[in-house]
Formats: structure tokens, C-alpha cells, sequence
């Protein structure tokens, strides 16, 4: 006998989370169809009740680390949320106005595109906790592997390192070359910025959990696409094949953005150091993510995405302001101060 249940779903960021839902749903025996909708947070499932229950797909769910969701949002639920909400907004806005004085902070040494090789390194340190949600299950699968054949689990973290950053490289390339195909102007180069740091404003916001009308703005990768390297994912059996395969799921919100930035760029090889650079800084806590999740108790856990979810968005106001600039719409303190000095005095002045 079938059932038809909708199942609310907290902790899904990106399109990539639907991916990880339904593919560790469908190899539940019993499970008929699986459609999972990151802009509204649920999941539909229609399966057998007798070769399965629901009690044991809520918990998969949360073993892929999701939190199932049971009652329906109260009223100050609602309130708290709206409330959040106009908060961030307001936050945002006076980032904006603040973030020339931040970048020239926190910046190091520019490349041509006004973003700063430190920078998208920083991006992908913090983008990797949420990486933990997407590719973390097959980490710790070749890793549960090396432990029974008594091996170290060193040189499968480094190929798997390897083959996840040469993927991003390449499509980082690729984006490079399609870039240097069209005429890239100051303004055009300027445009790209803008839209990498609304892509990283977008996400720090979906990861604080405001503005759920937000979730529906989105570039859905080809499903496809998606299908194949999750294929290809899930049936390798090195980890450089798994790493690998795993550049291929361009759902996430950073890493668009950074693709972006590598089209905007219009130079292969730039490109190509963009996305490794992002790549390599999301190893960190994806490899350590074994370790750290002894250590830390899940809310601890959901506090630290929250908190990573914030310094997206001071990032991507930085980059928003850049942006601006370049495309001289927005505002330089230093060229206004410049030109304030040189302006003529009057006879009153005087």
C-alpha cells in the first residue's frame, strides 16, 4: 500500500541540497518517487508502508544533515522571521555604505578583477562547511574503507583534494574562455562583480533562513548534468574520481559566483586560478568535518553555518560596492576626498 506524504525540511541551502536528498532517498527500498523543492523546503515522497515507514525516511533525512521539521510554524515563529528579515535588509544596506572602508581593511594585493586572490580563498574556507551537507557522506565512505583495510586515510584525502580542485580549475577555465569570446569592458567586467556579490548576499541570506522568497532566485544547473555526476559520484571508487565528479554539481551559490567572476575576468588561466584557489579553501572543513563533528553539538553546528552565513554577506557587500565602482555607479571615499583637495578656493575661503 502507497503513500503520499509532504515532509517540511530545515537546512537545505541550495539547489544542490534537492540533489542530496533525493538520490539518499531513492536507495531506500520502498521508496516509489522522491521530489525534493529547495525554494519552499519540502520534500514529496511517495512510498510503500509496508517495506518502509516514515519514521525511518525522516530520519535518513536527517542523517544527511537536514532537520525534518514535524510542527507547522507558529505565528511568533512568523513574527521572529519577518522581524529577521527587515533587520538583514537593514544590515545590508548599511554594509553598503561601510564597505569601501572594510575592503581596503581586509583586502590584499588586487588582481584585474578587483577581487583579491586572499578573498576567494576566504569564500571557499567558509563556503566548505556547507560542502559537508553535499560530499561529506563520500569522504566518509572512502575513508570507512581505508580504516578496514588498515590504511592511512592521507593519500585518499589527497587525491580526492586533487580531483575536486583540477574540476574546479576546469570549468573555471572554461568560464575564462567563454568570457574572452565577447568584447570585456570595464563596465561588463564591473557587471560581473556586481553579480557575484548579489550571488553571495543571496546565499549568506538563504543560510540565515530570511527572506525565503529569495530561495526561488536561482541559476538551476541542467538536470542532466546534475544526474550524470551524481552517477559518476556515487559508482567511482577512487577518491580523485569522487573529488572529480563533485565539480561537477554547480548548484551552489558561491560557486557560481566565482564562475562568474571567472567569465567576467575573460582570461582562461585566471580563470582557472579563481576556481582552484576556491576549491582548495573549501578542503579544509570538508576533510576535517570527521573530527569536528565529535566536537561540536549540532546546534553548535547550525550556529556556525548561521554565523558563516553572515560573513557571505559582509563579503558580498564589499564585492557589491567594487562592483559599483567599476562600473562607475557607485562611490569612491578616496577619488571624492582627491577631488574635494584640488578644487579651487573662493575669495571667501581665502
Amino acid at each position: 500500500m502507497s503513500k503520499n506524504t509532504q515532509i517540511n525540511i530545515k537546512g537545505m541551502h541550495c539547489s544542490g541540497c534537492e540533489s542530496v536528498i533525493e538520490e539518499a532517498l531513492t536507495e531506500l527500498a520502498g521508496v516509489i518517487e522522491v521530489k525534493a523543492d529547495y525554494p519552499t523546503s519540502l520534500c514529496s515522497v511517495s512510498f510503500d508502508q509496508k517495506k518502509l515507514s516514515l519514521e525511518a525516511i525522516h530520519k535518513l533525512i536527517e542523517d544527511s544533515g537536514y532537520q525534518v521539521e514535524l510542527a507547522p510554524e507558529n505565528k511568533a515563529s512568523l513574527f521572529i522571521k519577518i522581524s529577521l528579515s527587515l533587520l538583514a535588509l537593514i544590515a545590508i544596506v548599511l554594509l553598503m555604505v561601510g564597505s569601501r572602508k572594510l575592503w581596503h581593511q581586509f583586502s590584499v594585493p588586487e588582481i584585474s578583477s578587483q577581487l583579491s586572490y586572499g578573498m576567494i580563498f576566504i569564500v571557499g574556507l567558509i563556503t566548505g562547511l556547507h560542502c559537508i551537507g553535499m560530499c561529506g557522506s563520500f569522504v566518509i565512505s572512502y575513508t570507512v574503507k581505508d580504516a578496514e583495510h588498515e590504511r592511512s586515510p592521507y593519500l585518499s584525502h589527497l587525491l580526492y583534494g586533487v580531483g575536486k580542485t583540477l574540476s574546479y580549475a576546469m570549468f573555471g577555465a572554461a568560464f575564462g574562455f567563454l568570457g574572452s569570446l565577447i568584447s570585456i569592458t570595464p563596465f561588463i567586467s564591473g557587471m560581473s562583480i556586481l553579480l557575484a556579490g548579489t550571488f553571495l548576499i543571496l546565499f549568506g541570506l538563504n543560510m540565515l533562513n530570511v527572506f525565503a522568497v529569495l530561495r526561488r532566485v536561482r541559476i538551476k544547473q541542467p538536470e542532466a548534468m546534475m544526474r550524470y555526476a551524481m552517477k559518476k559520484r556515487r559508482k567511482a571508487r577512487s577518491p580523485f574520481f569522487i573529488g572529480f565528479f563533485s565539480g561537477f554539481l554547480l548548484g551552489c551559490g558561491p560557486l557560481q559566483a566565482m564562475y562568474i567572476m571567472a567569465a567576467g575576468n575573460a582570461d582562461p588561466l585566471e580563470g582557472a586560478k579563481f576556481l582552484a584557489l576556491f576549491g582548495l579553501g573549501t578542503l579544509p572543513a570538508l576533510l576535517s568535518f570527521g573530527m569536528v563533528a565529535h566536537l561540536l553539538s549540532e546546534k553548535m553546528t547550525h550556529r556556525f553555518l548561521q554565523a558563516s552565513g553572515i560573513i557571505l554577506i559582509v563579503m558580498g557587500t564589499m564585492m557589491l560596492n567594487k562592483g559599483l565602482m567599476k562600473t562607475e555607479s557607485g562611490y569612491d571615499f578616496k577619488s571624492i576626498s582627491s577631488t574635494l583637495s584640488q578644487a579651487p578656493m573662493s575669495d571667501a575661503d581665502k
